[in-house]
């Protein structure tokens, strides 16, 4: 009896709220993107319960967030403007972060697109062969298999290039905050939850983005151990769905002392911050080789590449490649989806 009449105590305030709020015909704000990992969420993006946040279909975007206006199709991905049918199903599917997406490219620039080029190019007739970009900025081994374990069309071979959002320094790491943020939508059903949570959390329009939270100490996005399990997570699942996956190195950081300073007051984060973050990369690089190793799975590396051809000369900034350094992942990528391509025909 005593536990029930607590229950009733906790309840019956909630119930009553619920229904007055219903009686009043109150209907709260789309309060989601409070829910998000950035500090203000941007508007080209819109949330999604499982994923955290992804692009708004149909956009033609020009602001500068991105450094580059581009355009998504009707599914939310970056759009190829290669593609004469965006109804055409993929043959090739890339997974990944800005790098993927074409972070300060044009949407003829980015990896993918380029790949497509070159992949049609030398094309004998046949199908024509269709690259589609699932790139997010933001997005980390989590959201790859994610996507990997999603239902409906993946194409015969899928590229993941990870491991960069995975090391960024966290105030809370990746998956705490995608439960968190799930449990947040499920309550959002309740008219009394969406009006408790937009009292604890409305904040004046006009008073600009909340200040960033700063990590005291360095603790990454998704540690090396769960990295580990995401990525063969995001592997397994691509094969289980007919997809033969190619894991890429994540090409190298280009942070010099002036750049670690910038990227410090950029972020509000501690310099030993930074420079903490930035020595996991090649960790992160290793671990990307490991889970090859262990999945027996198609590895390309980028960062001989990058070295070979000039790091500092194949970037935009400390971490996206500009658009020559994008044209050298598309070229190291090539071959090894034109081989995969032949085993998956060889199979049907």
């Amino acid at each position: 009896m005593r536990i029930l009449r607590v229950v009733v105590a906790l309840l019956l305030p909630w119930l009553i709220l619920e229904a007055g709020l219903r009686l009043a015909q109150w209907s709260p704000p789309d309060l989601r993107p409070r829910t998000s990992l950035f500090p203000s969420f941007p508007t080209f993006y819109e949330p999604d319960r499982d994923l955290g946040w992804r692009l708004k279909p149909n956009l033609d975007w020009k602001g500068r967030d991105l450094l580059a206006p581009f355009h998504t199709d009707a599914h939310g991905n970056r759009r190829n403007p290669f593609l004469a049918a965006e109804h055409l199903p993929s043959t090739v599917d890339v997974l990944g972060d800005s790098t993927t997406f074409g972070y300060g490219a044009t949407d003829g620039r980015t990896f993918p697109a380029a790949l497509q080029r070159l992949l049609n190019a030398r094309r004998d007739g046949g199908r024509t062969i269709v690259v589609r970009n699932l790139g997010v900025p933001g997005y980390s081994a989590v959201e790859a298999r994610l996507l990997a374990e999603r239902e409906g069309h993946h194409a015969p071979v899928t590229l993941v290039l990870v491991g960069f959002n995975d090391h960024f320094a966290s105030v809370r790491p990746r998956l705490p905050s995608l439960w968190i943020r799930r449990a947040s939508y499920a309550c959002f059903r309740s008219l009394a939850c969406s009006f408790l949570f937009d009292w604890a959390t409305w904040r004046d329009p006009a008073a600009g983005p909340a200040p960033r939270a700063v990590p005291p100490s360095y603790v990454p996005e998704v540690p090396e151990g769960r990295y580990v399990a995401e990525l063969r997570g995001a592997v397994q699942a691509l094969r289980e769905r007919g997809s033969e996956p190619i894991l890429l190195v994540y090409p190298p950081l280009d942070a010099s002392e002036e750049v670690i300073r910038g990227v410090s007051e950029h972020f509000h984060h501690p310099v030993d911050v930074v420079r903490a973050n930035i020595d996991a990369h090649p960790r992160y690089q290793a671990l990307t080789r490991e889970v090859a190793q262990l999945e027996r799975t198609a590895l390309v590396e980028l960062p001989p590449l990058f070295d070979a051809a000039g790091n500092h000369a194949l970037h935009l900034d400390w971490v996206h490649p500009n658009e020559a350094g994008l044209g050298v992942i598309a070229g190291a990528v090539a071959e090894p989806v034109r081989s995969a391509l032949a085993r998956s025909q060889a199979r049907e």
